[in-house]
C-alpha cells in the first residue's frame, strides 16, 4: 500500500539519525559518484546475479533488452561501463575507449576519475551478449564529435552505444555551446552560455530535448528503463521534471548529482525526493560502500547545497535491488560516527542542525520549519 504524506515518518529516532545518517561534510559522498560505490558494489552485484540468470536461460533472446539513459556523461566512461554491465558484453573495453579518447588531441580532466575505475566483470562463458542500448546525451560539440567518431571506429555504435547531440532540460528548445571547447570538458552546463562573463565564444546552436519527448519517440511502450544516469551541472532536477511520470515510473535505478550550481541553487531536494517517493522510488546519499537514506529520513541539514550524489531505486520494479540498497543503509547506521571517514566539517553555523538538542526541529518536515531560514 502506498504511504500517504502524513504517514511518511522518520524511521529512526532523531538522535540516531543525527549521529549516523548525516553525510553532509566534505564527505564520504563528495564526488565519489556511483562510480566508486554502486557501480562497484550493490548495483554490480545485482547485475552479476542477472548475468548468472542469463547464462542459465535456455532462450537468452527472450531476456528483455537492456535500456539505459546517460544524460551529460562527458567522456562516456560511465555510459560505456553501464552498457557493458547491462548487456554482459566483455568486448566493450574501458581501456580501449580511454586510449581512443586520448588519441590525437587534448582531453578534459576527469574530475571523478571514471577512467580509472574497474570495468564490470563479464563471465567468459557468455558467447552472445544480451541485446541492449545506452542513449548518451551530450551537448558540448567537440565532445560529441569525439564520442561519435570513437564509437564508430571501435564498432561500439553497433553494440548499443548511441550518442545524441543534445542538451536535456525541463522544456524543449535550443541553446548555444562553444565549438572551441576541448573535448571531454566537465562542469560545462547550460548556464555557461547564459552568463555574461562566460558566454563569449558560444557559437554553436544545440537542440534541447526533454526525456519525456525523447522516450516517447525512441523508447515507446511501458517496458523498463533499467538505468537513468544524470550529471548536468545543476540541471539534474529540471531533467527529472522534464522526464515526467511517464518516464520515471519506468526507471529501475536512478542516479543524479545534487549541488549549488544552476537551478539547484534555488530548488529544494525535499520536493524532488517526495515526488520520486510517490512513484515508489527510494533515494539515498551515496558514499563509498555506504548509503544514507533520504526518503523518509529528511533533515533540514540536507537542504545545504554542496557536492553530493544521490542513488535511487524503484521499489516496485526492482525489489531485489531495493532490498540490497536498504540493507547497506541499515549497515551504515551501525558504523560509529568516528569511523565514517568525514574529512572536513561543514560551516559551523550549519552544524547547529546536528545538535541532538535540536533533533526534533532538524528532522521536521513541517513547511514553516523548512522554509524559516529563507524568511529571516
Amino acid at each position: 500500500m502506498q504511504r500517504t504524506r502524513k504517514a511518511k515518518k522518520q524511521l529512526k529516532s532523531p538522535e540516531i539519525l543525527l549521529k549516523y545518517n548525516s553525510p553532509r561534510n566534505k564527505y564520504d559522498t563528495h564526488n565519489t559518484g556511483l562510480k566508486s560505490y554502486l557501480l562497484e558494489e550493490d548495483l554490480e552485484e545485482y547485475y552479476k546475479e542477472l548475468q548468472k540468470q542469463y547464462l542459465k536461460s535456455s532462450e537468452p533472446n527472450e531476456f528483455e533488452s537492456f535500456v539505459g539513459l546517460s544524460v551529460g556523461y562527458k567522456k562516456g566512461f560511465d555510459a560505456l561501463n553501464t552498457l557493458r554491465m547491462g548487456t554482459f558484453d566483455g568486448s566493450l573495453s574501458k581501456e580501449e575507449w580511454k586510449m581512443g579518447m586520448l588519441k590525437d588531441g587534448e582531453l578534459g580532466n576527469s574530475v571523478c576519475a571514471q577512467d580509472a575505475t574497474s570495468p564490470f566483470s563479464v563471465d567468459m562463458h557468455i558467447v552472445e551478449p544480451r541485446k541492449g542500448v545506452v542513449h548518451c546525451f551530450e551537448p558540448v560539440p567537440s565532445t560529441v564529435k569525439k564520442l561519435k567518431e570513437l564509437s564508430k571506429d571501435l564498432g561500439y555504435d553497433k553494440k548499443g552505444f548511441k550518442v545524441i547531440h543534445a542538451a536535456v532540460d525541463k522544456e524543449p528548445g535550443t541553446t548555444f555551446f562553444k565549438s572551441s571547447d576541448v573535448s571531454g570538458l566537465e562542469n560545462h552546463g547550460l548556464d555557461l552560455c547564459l552568463n555574461q562573463k562566460t558566454k563569449k565564444g558560444c557559437d554553436q546552436e544545440v537542440e534541447v530535448l526533454t526525456l519525456a519527448n525523447y522516450v516517447k519517440e525512441n523508447i515507446p511502450g511501458d517496458g523498463p528503463i533499467h538505468i537513468l544516469q544524470i550529471d548536468v551541472e545543476g540541471y539534474d532536477n529540471k531533467v527529472l521534471l522534464g522526464a515526467k511520470k511517464e518516464v520515471l515510473e519506468r526507471v529501475e535505478y536512478l542516479e543524479f548529482e545534487y549541488n549549488w550550481m544552476g537551478p539547484w541553487g534555488t530548488q529544494h531536494l525535499y520536493d524532488t525526493i517526495e515526488n520520486l517517493d510517490d512513484l515508489d522510488i527510494t533515494c539515498y546519499w551515496a558514499g563509498k560502500k555506504k548509503l544514507w537514506r533520504i526518503t523518509g529520513c529528511w533533515q533540514l541539514y540536507f537542504d545545504i547545497h554542496t557536492w553530493s550524489n544521490v542513488a535511487c531505486v524503484n521499489r516496485r520494479m526492482a525489489p531485489d535491488l531495493a532490498e540490497k540498497m536498504e540493507k547497506v543503509f541499515q549497515q551504515t547506521l551501525k558504523i560509529p560516527y568516528s569511523e565514517i571517514g568525514f574529512t572536513e566539517p561543514v560551516i559551523k553555523n550549519s552544524r547547529q542542525d546536528l545538535s541532538p538538542r535540536k533533533a526534533e526541529k532538524a528532522v521536521s518536515i513541517d513547511p514553516d520549519v523548512m522554509t524559516a531560514k529563507y524568511l529571516q
